[in-house]
């Protein structure tokens, strides 16, 4: 390309570095590594650096030690106060992932045998290019990453390109806020954990895999002092498993997957007694399950939802929210209820609250809002085009995102694949999507570019966080914001902005902050919720949603373990000894179930059986554990990858590819559904 040339960014320069002093200026202790002076004094091994930066995994503050150019350790960054220096797993695996063998390392184009063949970067160019140019607007494109501003330009892109079709993956964001912005709720919707005294978590463990989860456990490390004092904020989780959250809470309901909505009715149907805010019409609704009735369809005792209820009553500042692992999402009825209730509780932009998050206005011309983009639906469109009601486009690009892995057979990814004419994967690891794209491009590691976190889903308040280069990038990476400016550039389209750092000021610039000083630091921008607006909370769209469903006879609960990585990054190396027997043992998937429901269905501990769902049979091996409430089975996801390197393949099954994915009536969101069987094997 011959304008602005994309090999400026083969050796890890990029035109913010190469164009603006002041940056060089706030990262003048990263410019060793572009130096060969010799009168620099060096350590045997090299300058030894602590570098300032966030996690592009989970959005976790970090500090990294940079040893000659070489990243060592990423670990917490205690001077950083909105984490306080906690440190994720998948955090924490930040170095290994940056050199792990699975790394696409040069442009890759598939041939007509379907096998893949390197190609240079001057090839990759012109087939960009040219792909783009000849799908003339019927272009789609799909990102991992909601947290990002580098979204403005990737959506400014195909908007300029003729085209709306930008896609978030599918996760509990998308369903919240559309019930949210439903039900009167502007902005984003936020949850302020910190200042909240009594938390309902239903489903959402918020302590491991759902949220801002370095800032949670922060949060949760100042009101659980350790010297035998009262406890700041008390802590209830209803779910299926006694998880993280849930061991530490201070008492775990047990509810049955698929009767989330119903446990929520049932503390809705209390809280509606007497009160003068609840319309006759939602009386009705909740009126359906008294707490007795309600119990009984979850799981759990009548005591059990009533204390909660009280401790909800009796709190200043409680706050109610739901979520799921691995964004399987309920589809909006469950946050609608739990909108409902912190409404029944006063608890609407309070602090401690469920919270306005002010909307920002996209940053480029082009670009679309993130509400804008929440509103759309990745696994709609892919059903529709795999059964003709919507035309493929001709040219889908993917950031990072690995739907063909993460995604069931339901949602008709790879039918979706096979009517569009060309796929290109930027992808920083080799992973199951890569492998149904026509060309694939290595993309800059999280700590080999410029990016941000900015206000990531489960926030309390608006907040940012800048994410800098603290080496090279590796290989033949180059960075994607970058490299979409500079086709833009070649295709003679303007966004409006000349280059990453340029449009990462712009934010600092939109929230008031200094840009400089934040790149320098590594700390994270927080804005007080100073000036709460009080929306005017419908609880209508409540009477338009279907009952809830009884509960499955038999139900799977699919859960997460942080350590073991994402279905964009696999499972990181070291991540393979937190993997423990009771999630993986002899080669197989591990469902665990209590004694009780083991022996109803004839099975013993080790023994080996099949998970049945509509989609198949999957083989397990049962593991006994009394964590697990009766007529469930949990099974870990991020197990089952046929992609990425020897760490991550051979290694059980994959239990999202055996789960099944309903729409929701109303709202046409994904909805997750938890009926299975056990069988003995």
């Amino acid at each position: 390309m011959q304008r602005r040339g994309f090999l400026k960014f083969a050796l890890g320069g990029t035109v913010g570095l190469v164009a603006s002093p002041a940056i060089w200026t706030t990262l003048y202790d990263l410019a060793y590594w572009t130096q060969n002076w010799g009168w620099i004094p060096r350590l045997q091994n090299g300058e030894d650096q602590s570098v300032a930066t966030v996690s592009k995994l989970d959005g976790t503050p970090l500090k990294v030690r940079v040893n000659g150019g070489r990243v060592i350790r990423a670990s917490g960054n205690k001077e950083n106060e909105f984490s306080k220096g906690g440190l994720t797993p998948l955090a924490a695996s930040e170095a290994q992932l940056l050199y792990c063998e699975s790394r696409v390392k040069r442009p890759l184009k598939r041939g007509p045998d379907g096998g893949y063949a390197y190609i240079d970067w001057s090839e990759a160019e012109r087939i960009l290019k040219e792909k783009t140019k000849d799908a003339q607007g019927s272009l789609a494109f799909l990102t991992a990453d909601a947290s990002s501003s580098l979204n403005d330009v990737y959506s400014a892109f195909t908007a300029e390109n003729g085209s709306q079709d930008f896609f978030f993956m599918p996760s509990d964001e998308q369903a919240a806020n559309h019930a949210w912005r439903a039900m009167g709720g502007m902005g984003k919707i936020g949850y302020d954990i910190a200042n909240s005294d009594c938390i309902l978590s239903v489903g959402a463990n918020f302590l491991d895999s759902w949220g801002t989860v370095a800032h949670n456990r922060a949060v949760f490390d100042e009101t659980h002092p350790t010297d035998g004092s009262e406890a700041g904020q008390a802590i209830y989780y209803a779910g299926a498993m006694q998880n993280n959250t849930a061991a530490v809470a201070d008492a775990w309901i047990p509810v049955k997957p698929g009767t989330e909505e119903i446990f929520l009715l049932g503390i809705l149907g209390e809280l509606a007694k007497n009160s003068l805010l609840v319309d006759p019409a939602i009386s009705g609704l909740s009126a359906q399950y008294s707490p007795e009735a309600a119990a009984k369809a979850c799981g759990c005792t009548a005591k059990q939802l009533e204390n909660v209820v009280s401790a909800l009553k009796n709190a200043s500042r409680p706050l109610v929210f739901a979520g799921t692992a691995e964004g399987q999402s309920l589809g909006s009825g469950v946050h609608m209820l739990a909108i409902a209730i912190n409404y029944m509780l006063g608890r609407i932009n309070q602090d401690g609250g469920l919270v306005n998050l002010p909307e920002q206005a996209p940053l480029l011309p082009s670009a679309q809002s993130t509400a804008d983009i929440l509103e759309r639906n990745f696994i709609a469109f892919c059903r529709q085009v795999a059964d003709g009601s919507l035309a493929a486009p001709k040219l889908l690009f993917i950031n990072d995102a690995n739907p063909v892995y993460a995604l069931s057979p339901n949602a008709k990814v790879q039918e979706c694949f096979a009517k569009i004419a060309y796929k290109i994967c930027f992808a920083a690891h080799w992973s199951e999507t890569c492998a149904e794209c026509d060309l694939v491009l290595p993309i800059a590691h999280g700590l080999e570019r410029f990016d941000d976190v900015f206000t990531p889903y489960g926030s309390g308040s608006i907040n940012w966080t800048l994410a800098k280069p603290v080496t090279e990038p590796h290989y033949q990476a180059r960075p994607l914001g970058e490299l979409i400016i500079a086709l833009a550039d070649e295709l003679g389209l303007d966004l409006g902005v000349s280059d990453i750092p340029s449009l990462l000021e712009m934010r600092a610039n939109a929230l008031g902050a200094d840009f400089q000083e934040y790149l320098e630091s590594g700390a994270t921008y927080q804005e007080a919720n100073s000036a709460f607006t009080l929306p005017v909370i419908s609880l209508m769209p409540l009477l338009t949603k279907k009952a809830p469903a009884k509960a499955p006879e038999f139900a799977l609960h699919v859960y997460t373990n942080a350590a073991a990585g994402n279905p964009s990054t696999g499972i990181p190396p070291y991540a393979n000894r937190a993997i423990a027997d009771y999630q993986l043992q002899e080669g197989l998937c591990v469902a665990q179930m209590n004694k009780a429901t083991a022996e109803k269905l004839g099975l013993a501990d080790k023994t080996k059986a099949f998970v049945e769902t509509q989609n198949g049979r999957m083989p397990v091996l049962v593991k006994l554990y009394e964590g697990i409430m009766p007529d469930t089975a949990a099974v870990m996801a991020g197990l089952g990858h046929t992609e990425f390197d020897r760490f991550s393949v051979n290694k059980g099954n994959n239990i999202l590819q055996y789960t099944q994915i309903d729409m929701e009536a109303g709202s046409d969101l994904p909805v997750w559904s938890g009926a299975a069987k056990v069988v003995k094997g």
